[in-house]
């Protein structure tokens, strides 16, 4: 199998140019064969799905992906899970559908609920049951991986402790503080009148809290932020956690203390500090479970590549070529 899909990342860069551009009467059949592997079919549709997710993945990585790239990256994922779902059945593992069905749930969650769910797979042709297709051959991978794969990998307790010493800087707490704010939120471009009035309210909690009240019980009852209910608790965090003007503002502080009224872009903050830990390196009793879990994932991730290399080479991938109304639109843009 060749590394790269030319004419098929041709056919989807052109779909998806056509998709982008709002031509919904040219917007090509979500069930248009791209590949076959096999002899199944890979769908358009199949490859549009995955895209999202491959774009987030590279940008969280700090990645500006290209849309050619994404889209070989997408390809070839769908054709990895075809693969490695192939040979989960041949092992006679079927999907979990209880784990098919969370998942279909957690998707509906994501999207703000089963009317938007609906409306966003609409937009791209494709139907639930079709999204469900996908989610239990994702699962019988999910299968393969822990009932197959998973056994072959050891990780010894001197890997984990040469992985330790090797790493220092990866176990280097900095400073920490924790603390509790005050927040009264302001909107993106508000204007003079609305800062004023959130610049009021957050001097009247100041007052407050200057004056012995409880910091907790003054955040619950007036504060604006997400963690209200928790007495406005914000956990230990580091520095360069937080907005700067919050975290400055915090970090000034000794334990006990409450900062003047502090404007960021999100509005006015009162900040108690709590308690301080100094910087610190994690211990190994402490860092050797995750060591351990990460050691795992990587070696399970190594034997996955390499079984996915021998069944591609065993495997007939074949590249459908795009139909006429589309030729026309690959290598663009």
């Amino acid at each position: 199998m060749r590394k790269t899909f030319v004419s098929a990342a041709g056919l989807l860069f052109a779909a998806l140019c056509v998709v982008s551009l709002g031509a919904q009467s040219s917007q090509p059949d979500p069930n248009l064969v791209v590949l076959k592997v096999n002899d199944k079919d890979i769908h358009f549709w199949e490859v549009a799905v995955m895209i999202p997710q491959v774009q987030m993945e590279m940008v969280g990585q700090g990645a500006q992906p290209k849309r050619e790239e994404v889209i070989q990256i997408a390809m070839k994922r769908v054709v990895d899970i075809r693969l490695l779902a192939e040979e989960a059945r041949k092992r006679g593992l079927k999907p979990d559908q209880a784990r098919v069905d969370a998942a279909m749930a957690q998707l509906v969650e994501q999207a703000g609920g089963r009317a938007n769910f609906d409306a966003s797979l609409a937009q791209i042709g494709v139907s639930p049951d079709q999204l469900k297709s996908n989610a239990a051959l994702s699962d019988l991978v999910r299968s393969y991986i822990t009932t197959t794969i998973d056994p072959q990998v050891t990780v010894s307790a001197e890997e984990v402790e040469a992985f330790y010493n090797q790493n220092p800087e990866t176990f280097e707490r900095p400073d920490m503080i924790r603390a509790r704010h005050i927040i009264m939120r302001i909107t993106q471009g508000a204007d003079q009148a609305e800062k004023d009035s959130a610049k009021a309210r957050a001097t009247a909690a100041h007052k407050r809290v200057i004056r012995g009240e409880d910091f907790a019980a003054v955040a619950k009852e007036v504060s604006e932020g997400r963690n209200a209910a928790s007495g406005g608790d914000l956990g230990f965090f580091a520095q360069d956690s937080m907005v700067p003007a919050l975290s400055n503002a915090a970090f000034a502080l000794d334990i006990g203390e409450i900062s003047a009224v502090v404007e960021s872009q999100f509005g006015y903050h009162i900040v108690k500090v709590e308690e301080k830990r100094p910087a610190s390196k994690m211990p190994f009793e402490e860092a050797k479970e995750p060591i351990e879990q990460m050691l795992r994932e990587n070696k399970a991730g190594q034997k996955v590549a390499e079984v996915l290399a021998a069944l591609t080479e065993a495997a007939t991938i074949v590249e459908v070529p795009p139909p006429a109304e589309l030729q026309s639109g690959q290598g663009g843009g």
